[in-house]
């Protein structure tokens, strides 16, 4: 998927830079080739020089302040051997990318430069009655002004979504850690406080829960150094090759130890995409670990019905229903932002029963022989 992701990427850029290209060559065949060259020398240079100039945006992405510095150079001594009308078009293409990649202000210091230049060079031309040079000096200005303004607000808006993406991705992380150590923790909390708490606990059931708190501390580790490899680029797929059969039930294990009579309903499950996988996972888990630490539930029912359009979960407990501070944390929030990026709906609320309900239905996508992709 990076890799794929990466070549689509490389293609859409070199495709913007043929299209770059090709316009160059029509700004050169229309405001160089056509301005007629009073010998074969000076035409050759013309050619040469729009080539030159040419290259420069081709090169902008790649070196943007070489690529200015020969689009610039070279339009300037055309310009002053008459051989093009260009406005610096050429070169505030190239210069629009040193402002997408370097620029800060949307008006720098040396714009006041060109344009006291420009008026003395137009105030030069007036006075010596070349109106068209005045024009052109005009508008080469203007033209450099505008591309730097507009490179900058381009890297302004880059910029922009560029730290919008990281927040995002920080509060990405934030539900995921709170996820797995909400449960983690609060199993671990339950059944330690089960063994302060219960008179007369043997040995074996000592051990026991000491081996469950063990088991449960080394995998919530495993999923955070996955939620760390994945802050990294790499893939996370394999860190989540468990049978998601086994890992239902290692939930329902944990709210049995817990003093929950659990029951686990599950069909279609063997062969449901990552994403799906993922996403089922921790919607049953986090709605365990809620009921756990907030309902006062005696019984949960954990279902989870995969078909081939769709994977309905439902989690219910006979607690004391819906807890309005359990809205305001990372758990249910979470929750509705998986399901979401999956194109499904999420409901939580009480249950008709009294209880509390979490269900979800999360949408396949279907392949031509109708099995999962």
């Amino acid at each position: 998927m990076i890799h794929a992701n990466i070549r689509r990427k490389a293609g859409q850029q070199l495709k913007r830079i043929m299209l770059q290209v090709l316009a160059s060559i029509m700004v050169v065949l229309v405001l160089w080739v056509t301005i007629p060259a009073p010998d074969l020398t000076l035409k050759i240079t013309q050619i040469a020089l729009g080539i030159v100039a040419i290259t420069g945006v081709g090169l902008r992405h790649l070196y943007p302040r070489t690529a200015f510095s020969l689009a610039f150079v070279s339009t300037v001594v055309a310009m002053a051997l008459g051989l093009t009308v260009d406005p610096l078009l050429l070169a505030g293409i190239a210069l629009n990318s040193v402002a997408a990649r370097r620029g800060r202000r949307a008006f720098a210091p040396w714009m006041l430069g060109v344009a006291f230049a420009g008026a003395f060079v137009a105030l030069f031309l007036d006075v010596a009655g070349s109106e068209d040079d005045m024009r052109t000096v005009l508008f080469s200005g203007i033209t450099l002004c505008v591309a730097w303004a507009m490179g900058v607000k381009t890297r302004t808006a880059r910029d922009l979504i560029a730290a919008n993406a990281a927040i995002e991705e920080r509060m990405r992380l934030a539900r995921d850690v709170h996820d797995v150590l909400s449960h983690s923790l609060g199993s671990i909390g339950v059944q330690a406080g089960v063994a302060a708490h219960v008179d007369g606990l043997s040995q074996v059931q000592l051990r026991s829960t000491l081996r469950e708190i063990e088991q449960l501390s080394r995998s919530s580790i495993a999923e955070l150094k996955t939620l760390l490899s994945m802050t990294r680029g790499t893939d996370d797929t394999a860190a989540f090759a468990a049978d998601l059969s086994d890992l239902l039930a290692d939930t329902a294990r944990t709210a049995e130890q817990s003093g929950v009579l659990t029951s686990i309903t599950a069909t279609g499950i063997e062969d449901l995409p990552v994403a799906h996988h993922i996403t089922t996972h921790r919607i049953v888990r986090e709605s365990v670990s809620n009921m756990m630490r907030h309902s006062g539930a005696t019984r949960c029912d954990i279902e989870v019905i995969a078909t081939e359009r769709s994977v309905a979960i439902t989690v219910t407990d006979n607690g004391c229903g819906d807890i309005p501070h359990v809205h305001e944390g990372f758990g249910l929030l979470g929750m509705q932002e998986r399901v979401d990026l999956l194109g499904g709906t999420f409901h939580a609320a009480t249950s008709d029963t009294g209880g509390f309900e979490v269900s979800a239905v999360l949408p396949l996508a279907q392949c031509e022989d109708g099995e999962h992709e």
